[in-house]
């Protein structure tokens, strides 16, 4: 492992949890804080969550995964991760794996402890039949947050003082994120959010691994997606080499294997996914999603 950067961590709301009473196949965590809003609103009805005409879709539909948007009457808006059919875990998989709703939950409450910026986890939700959750569903806060890393980083027009203050506060709250124990597996640009005073938000980590210690082929997934995901033409050479150095704390020199492993894994990325391309396969984020 590499070690990590010095910066302090911004803060993020401490999440208190509260297991409702509900029927006996139905669990609902929800944080005490919005407990009564999300009930005035019918979002702690669980079936009626699946139902219900009022949700503006942010993402295109997927026959696992729906991803929703609702404006409360007390000026927030939340959006709603649906999971209507779970699979059961496969043969390698332990009978007791978490939910991605679950996993999200988690992913999020861990990062939020650990004062790495996040969505807010409102409610968690999950149907079961003995130990495998068939169907789910999680609740977050909206995020003050209308731009994606991907936004800014394709802005040609991005002056360098901004985009080495970006580059650096990436770079810290990934390294926190990894040091935290969590490695997130589709650490794309297009999820992290940008905020007031360029503030980076991590966000969709339903298929984010939680460890005690990330191993190193994970960070290196991570870094090389981001890599990956940074544009050609707006992302210098010098840009990437910046990021890392900065992730590390160390100079290049001095981290030269996992910035090799890193760069061989963006370009086998990258050659897959032109591959998916030419057989026909399509991006699923709609213009605008969260």
């Amino acid at each position: 492992m590499v070690p990590s950067p010095a910066g302090a961590a911004q803060q993020h709301p401490r999440q208190a949890e509260n297991l409702m009473a509900t029927p006996r196949n139905l669990e609902i965590t929800a944080d005490p804080a919005f407990e009564t809003q999300l009930r005035e609103a019918g979002l702690l009805d669980f079936e009626a969550l699946f139902t219900r005409p009022d949700l503006q879709p942010v993402k295109a539909a997927l026959a696992a995964r729906q991803t929703l948007k609702l404006a409360l009457p007390q000026g927030i808006t939340v959006y709603i991760k649906r999971y209507p059919k779970l699979r059961k875990p496969g043969l390698l998989k332990r009978a007791s794996a978490p939910s991605p709703a679950k996993r999200e939950w988690m992913a999020l409450t861990m990062l939020g402890h650990a004062k790495v910026p996040t969505i807010r986890p409102l409610a968690l939700m999950e149907q079961c039949e003995g130990n495998h959750t068939v169907a789910a569903a999680l609740i977050t806060l909206g995020l003050d947050a209308p731009q994606t890393l991907e936004d800014i980083a394709r802005d040609a027009a991005v002056p360098a003082a901004r985009k080495h203050a970006i580059t650096r506060e990436l770079a810290r709250i990934t390294r926190l994120m990894h040091d935290t124990g969590i490695n997130h597996r589709d650490y794309y640009l297009v999820h992290i959010r940008v905020g007031a005073g360029d503030s980076l938000f991590i966000t969709d980590l339903n298929r984010a691994d939680l460890r005690k210690v990330v191993p190193e082929r994970w960070l290196v997934k991570d870094l090389a997606a981001l890599q990956f995901s940074a544009p050609a033409k707006q992302v210098s050479r010098t840009d990437r080499a910046r990021f890392l150095r900065a992730y590390t704390g160390r100079p290049l020199h001095a981290s030269r294997a996992i910035i090799k492993a890193v760069i061989r894994k963006a370009e086998r990325m990258a050659g897959h996914t032109r591959k998916k391309v030419k057989a026909g396969a399509a991006n699923y984020h709609l213009p605008g999603s969260r």
